[in-house]
Parts: structure tokens; sequence; C-alpha cells
């Protein structure tokens, strides 16, 4: 009997990243925080690529039981994924140092 395939989870930074459509969340899911990350807008690019030009990100308590529904305490936009990322870390690494 073959084995069962792990799948692969994406990393930033050393935290995993998941997509559930156009939202993208960043952190342990066992974490008191997570952020969340909203692409709001995307533009045409290479005829056949899209890029995104607007990010919502929000921090947001993580301990309702569900993802995506916890208080949020930080949020900001920006216009690209990498900006947004990047301030989201240290927004998180901030809040998970405090708690």
């Amino acid at each position: 009997m073959a084995a069962a395939k792990k799948k692969k989870t994406m990393m930033y930074r050393g935290k995993p990243l998941y997509r559930i459509g156009d939202r993208l969340y960043y952190g342990n899911l066992e974490d008191k925080y997570i952020l969340a990350l909203d692409l709001i807008e995307k533009q045409q690019y290479n005829d056949s690529l899209e890029r995104t030009s607007k990010v919502r990100i929000q921090l947001m308590d993580n301990t309702s039981g569900k993802i995506g529904e916890g208080q949020v305490y930080r949020k900001a936009e920006r216009d690209d994924l990498y900006h947004a990322l990047d301030i989201g870390e240290w927004w998180l690494n901030d809040a998970l140092q405090m708690a």
C-alpha cells in the first residue's frame, strides 16, 4: 500500500501561508494571533499574468475557534503583496512577543 502523500505548506519567513480564495492567512494556526490579507484589486501584467495592486492587512485574534472570525486589532492597506506581508509580519511578531 502506498504511503499517503503529505501536502506541502507554503512558508514565508518561517511561518505558514495559507490561501482560501482571495484571502491569505499568515501565521501558525495554533498561535493567539494570525494575519489575514485580503487581495482587493488585481492588475493585468504581460497579457497573461495578474498582479495584486491593493491588499488589506488585518491582525486578528485566533482564539475564537474558527479561522478568520476573531477580533481585528490592527488593519491597513498597501499597494502590493510584498509590502503588505512586510508590515504584517512585523505586527504579528510584535503581538506574539507581547502575548
